[in-house]
């Protein structure tokens, strides 16, 4: 419905001016079943902020698209919200979503915020292991507190000590979640030089190669499994399954979560 006081031209500059934004001024005389799956979407966004709207609820706006569109549609979506300078608040489920386009992301878990910050903070540094699974995945091993190093805690995971930063320690008592991303494990054969925290005893359960990564599973000597995600960068040989291999990690890449969380929490 057009406001009072607003005349045609006006309308017109105004409707020209957000095609413009969406850089789809061409379409501006097509009826809606003439535009792609696409179009209509940046259609229905253009229709939202032509009035200005001091915020915009976007309520998993790109649920129904195909991932390669999807992934097109988040980067257009942050420009607009740049270019015109209103609050996106952006209803997801999908994570890679959230941190692609979010300034500030508020995780929530049955109706209440479990942590809130920017990605970076969430992803880092999470507060419980619900935050740490539904963000990415995360490596969360059972230990507990066995004394403290300077600005580490020590902590003994089966026998063998860690260091965690107590900047990135969440957990109230000894018993703790030792967490570590995928991404930050170096793998290498049993006899290699390592450096940092050191895990041995692991033997390669399973390999995915996926391109740019490739994905190892590590069985533990405590009979839990792990993940590793190796990038494919250099000339390093593949590791095979049955590998005996040794993972280590700088120590400012862990945090340590509440030992009473659950550690599957997020996961699901």
């Amino acid at each position: 419905m057009r406001r009072r006081g607003i005349t045609d031209a006006e309308v017109k500059t105004a409707v020209d001016k957000v095609l413009t934004l969406i850089e789809l001024p061409e379409l501006a005389g097509r009826k809606p079943n003439q535009l792609s799956g696409g179009q209509q979407q940046r259609i229905a966004v253009a229709r939202a902020i032509v009035n200005r709207p001091a915020l915009l609820l976007l309520d998993e706006p790109l649920g129904a698209l195909d991932l390669k569109l999807r992934r097109q549609m988040q980067i257009e979506l942050k420009w607009i919200q740049t270019e015109i300078g209103i609050t996106f608040v952006h209803v997801t489920h999908d994570q890679e979503e959230a941190m692609t386009m979010a300034d500030t992301i508020a995780v929530m878990n049955k109706g209440k915020i479990e942590q809130m910050g920017t990605p970076e903070e969430l992803y880092d540094s999470p507060k419980t292991s619900f935050v740490a699974n539904f963000l990415g995945q995360s490596n969360l091993i059972p230990g507990k507190v066995s004394g403290s190093d300077g600005d580490n805690l020590v902590v003994d995971l089966f026998g063998t000590k860690v260091s965690v930063p107590k900047s990135r320690n969440s957990a109230t008592g000894d018993s703790v979640l030792v967490g570590v991303r995928p991404e930050k494990f170096r793998i290498a054969l049993e006899g290699k030089a390592t450096h940092g925290n050191v895990l041995t005893g692991g033997v390669v359960s399973d390999v995915s190669y996926i391109g740019v990564s490739t994905q190892y599973q590590v069985e533990m000597p405590w009979g839990k499994e792990v993940m590793v995600f190796e990038q494919n960068d250099d000339d390093e040989e593949m590791l095979r399954k049955g590998a005996k291999v040794v993972l280590s990690w700088e120590p400012i890449f862990t945090f340590a979560l509440d030992g009473k969380d659950s550690a599957t929490a997020g996961s699901n």
